[in-house]
């Protein structure tokens, strides 16, 4: 989906219902670009070896659909989301997994009453929608007290690309958060918010990590998707003379010879 901003398009991969960064394509591209990260956290759930899995804000099923792979044909999963049409292609994905499986229609926030109980309750990257994080964490303990709570949250100002001038990039990163950190439809730098939720949580057992993502060039195919998407979106909120340089930027090294990226994910176990 694009929006016509100031006479030019932007790119704000909405979902249905206006949900940033949250449409099936991009988060296809996303996740197929961390498909050996995440494949190894999910086999970190086996281990908890639960009967039932809810997975909030599961749009078009990509987790579960991994999940789907490694867990045994026992565990029922539900998917949970506010957004119709991931919601249909979460079911169409479904159809042949021998499992029990549903799909519920929740605004997860204003519903938290109605989100089933489980064994292992999924929250990945769905924080930066949440406005009240500590309460709705709080709301999911109390629902769920013998349960695990599983979080994974990106943060916007982890995100690197280079190589390139440190004093070009901090004018790009530093126009980035000017035109993001006060956007009211999610957060884009969310992770000592969400970190902080994690300690002041009513949980017991709290594991916290971080996870690197990181890829050098050459590029595996399943990759480039994602970084060129990545690049694409930053680029529209840049200054006049960020957008001169980072447009050179990437024309200079169009094949992706000589190229890095990173970023870093919070993960958590709270039980």
């Amino acid at each position: 989906r694009q929006n016509k901003k100031e006479g030019c398009y932007m790119i704000t991969e909405e979902n249905s219902i206006g949900k940033p960064l949250a449409n099936a394509t991009w988060l296809e591209k996303h996740h197929n670009a961390k498909i050996p990260e995440r494949t190894k956290f999910a086999q970190r759930l086996i281990e908890l070896h639960p009967h039932k899995i809810v997975d909030l804000g599961c749009a078009s099923g990509l987790w579960l659909a991994l999940l789907n792979e490694i867990f045994p044909n026992e565990c029922e999963f539900i998917g949970i989301d506010n957004d119709e049409q991931s919601l249909s292609i979460a079911k169409e994905r479904s159809k042949l997994w021998n499992r029990n499986v549903s799909f519920l229609k929740l605004d997860i926030e204003k519903e938290v009453d109605q989100i089933p109980s489980a064994d292992l309750i999924l929250a990945f990257n769905i924080f930066p929608y949440i406005d009240n994080l500590d309460l709705f964490i709080k709301s999911i303990f109390c629902k769920n007290k013998q349960g695990t709570l599983a979080i994974r949250q990106y943060d916007g100002a982890s995100i690197r690309f280079g190589p390139m001038p440190t004093n070009e990039r901090q004018q790009i990163e530093s126009d980035l958060r000017v035109a993001l950190e006060n956007n009211t439809n999610f957060r884009h730098y969310d992770m000592d918010r969400v970190y902080t939720a994690i300690h002041s949580s009513p949980y017991q057992n709290k594991t916290i990590e971080f996870e690197l993502f990181e890829r050098t060039s050459p590029f595996d195919s399943k990759f480039i998707p994602y970084y060129t998407g990545t690049l694409n979106w930053t680029a529209q909120f840049l200054s006049e003379a960020s957008s001169i340089f980072f447009d050179k930027w990437m024309q200079e090294d169009p094949h992706f010879l000589n190229r890095y990226f990173y970023e870093v994910d919070l993960m958590a176990l709270l039980s």
